[in-house]
């Protein structure tokens, strides 16, 4: 991070201290955070102090746009411990477990930092049986829709959302932490390298090759039971979803 974002963020903060009297902590996030912003990048700040709900803010300040996560301590630790792990969301995981303190430093602060790093490095709860049958039925319904298609553009069309519902799912049964789309091939490169190569191999026949993207799907579905062709039900618990 240059020292003109650097000065920039510190004017920002300091205009906002004063503002804000639960504020406790003041935590740069996201991409500024681990080194991969660019100019078009937001400044991501998590707030953390005595709130008594979460709130999310966007400001422009100096042509900058910097979004904020203002919320509780008792929040913050609820969302690393349970709400992201079930749901399979690291955003504010990530952001704690790697974010930098810019004002407020404290043996909170760093607990809190720890209990996030701990987490993320946990990963997310595994998919249960229930969850990976709906995984397997929807690239199933999506390949037949795929197959029966005889328009060149829904055909390229229904690709495309294939490979994307494939990366998806392949994160979820490997229990790898849920990411953003810019990042997901950088995240399969380094982890799944065969992987990342088959939907390369995709990308590039634009759906025109329905080969290649059967082996797309069968990579993803072996490892939990492959395509959906046997039969099952599903049943909802009396007063439960």
């Amino acid at each position: 991070m240059n020292t003109s974002v650097e000065d920039l963020i510190q004017e920002f903060i300091e205009q906002e201290i004063p503002k804000r009297k639960a504020l406790n902590v003041i935590i740069l996030c996201g991409s500024y955070a681990v080194g991969k912003a660019t100019e078009r990048s937001d400044i991501d700040l998590c707030f953390i102090g005595d709130f008594s709900e979460f709130q999310r803010e966007s400001h422009v300040y100096k042509k900058r746009e910097f979004q904020l996560m203002i919320s509780s301590w008792s929040w913050y630790e609820a969302v690393i411990q349970n709400y992201e792990r079930k749901n399979n969301i690291d955003t504010i995981t990530t952001m704690l477990a790697k974010g930098q303190c810019l004002w407020g430093e404290s043996e909170r602060w760093i607990n809190l930092k720890k209990l996030a790093i701990k987490y993320y490095n946990m990963g997310p709860n595994p998919a249960t049986k229930d969850e990976i049958r709906k995984l397997r039925v929807r690239i199933t319904d999506l390949w037949n829709d795929y197959c029966a298609s005889t328009e060149e553009n829904n055909r390229n069309w229904l690709s495309f959302h294939i490979i994307q519902v494939c990366v998806e799912v392949h994160f979820i049964i490997r229990n790898w932490w849920g990411t953003k789309t810019k990042y997901q091939l950088e995240e399969l490169e380094k982890r799944d390298p065969h992987m990342n190569s088959l939907v390369g191999n995709c990308l590039k026949a634009k759906g025109t090759k329905e080969d290649i993207l059967y082996t797309l799907c069968n990579h993803v579905l072996n490892p939990i039971g492959g395509f959906m062709n046997e039969s099952w039900s599903s049943r909802t618990e009396s007063g439960k979803n």
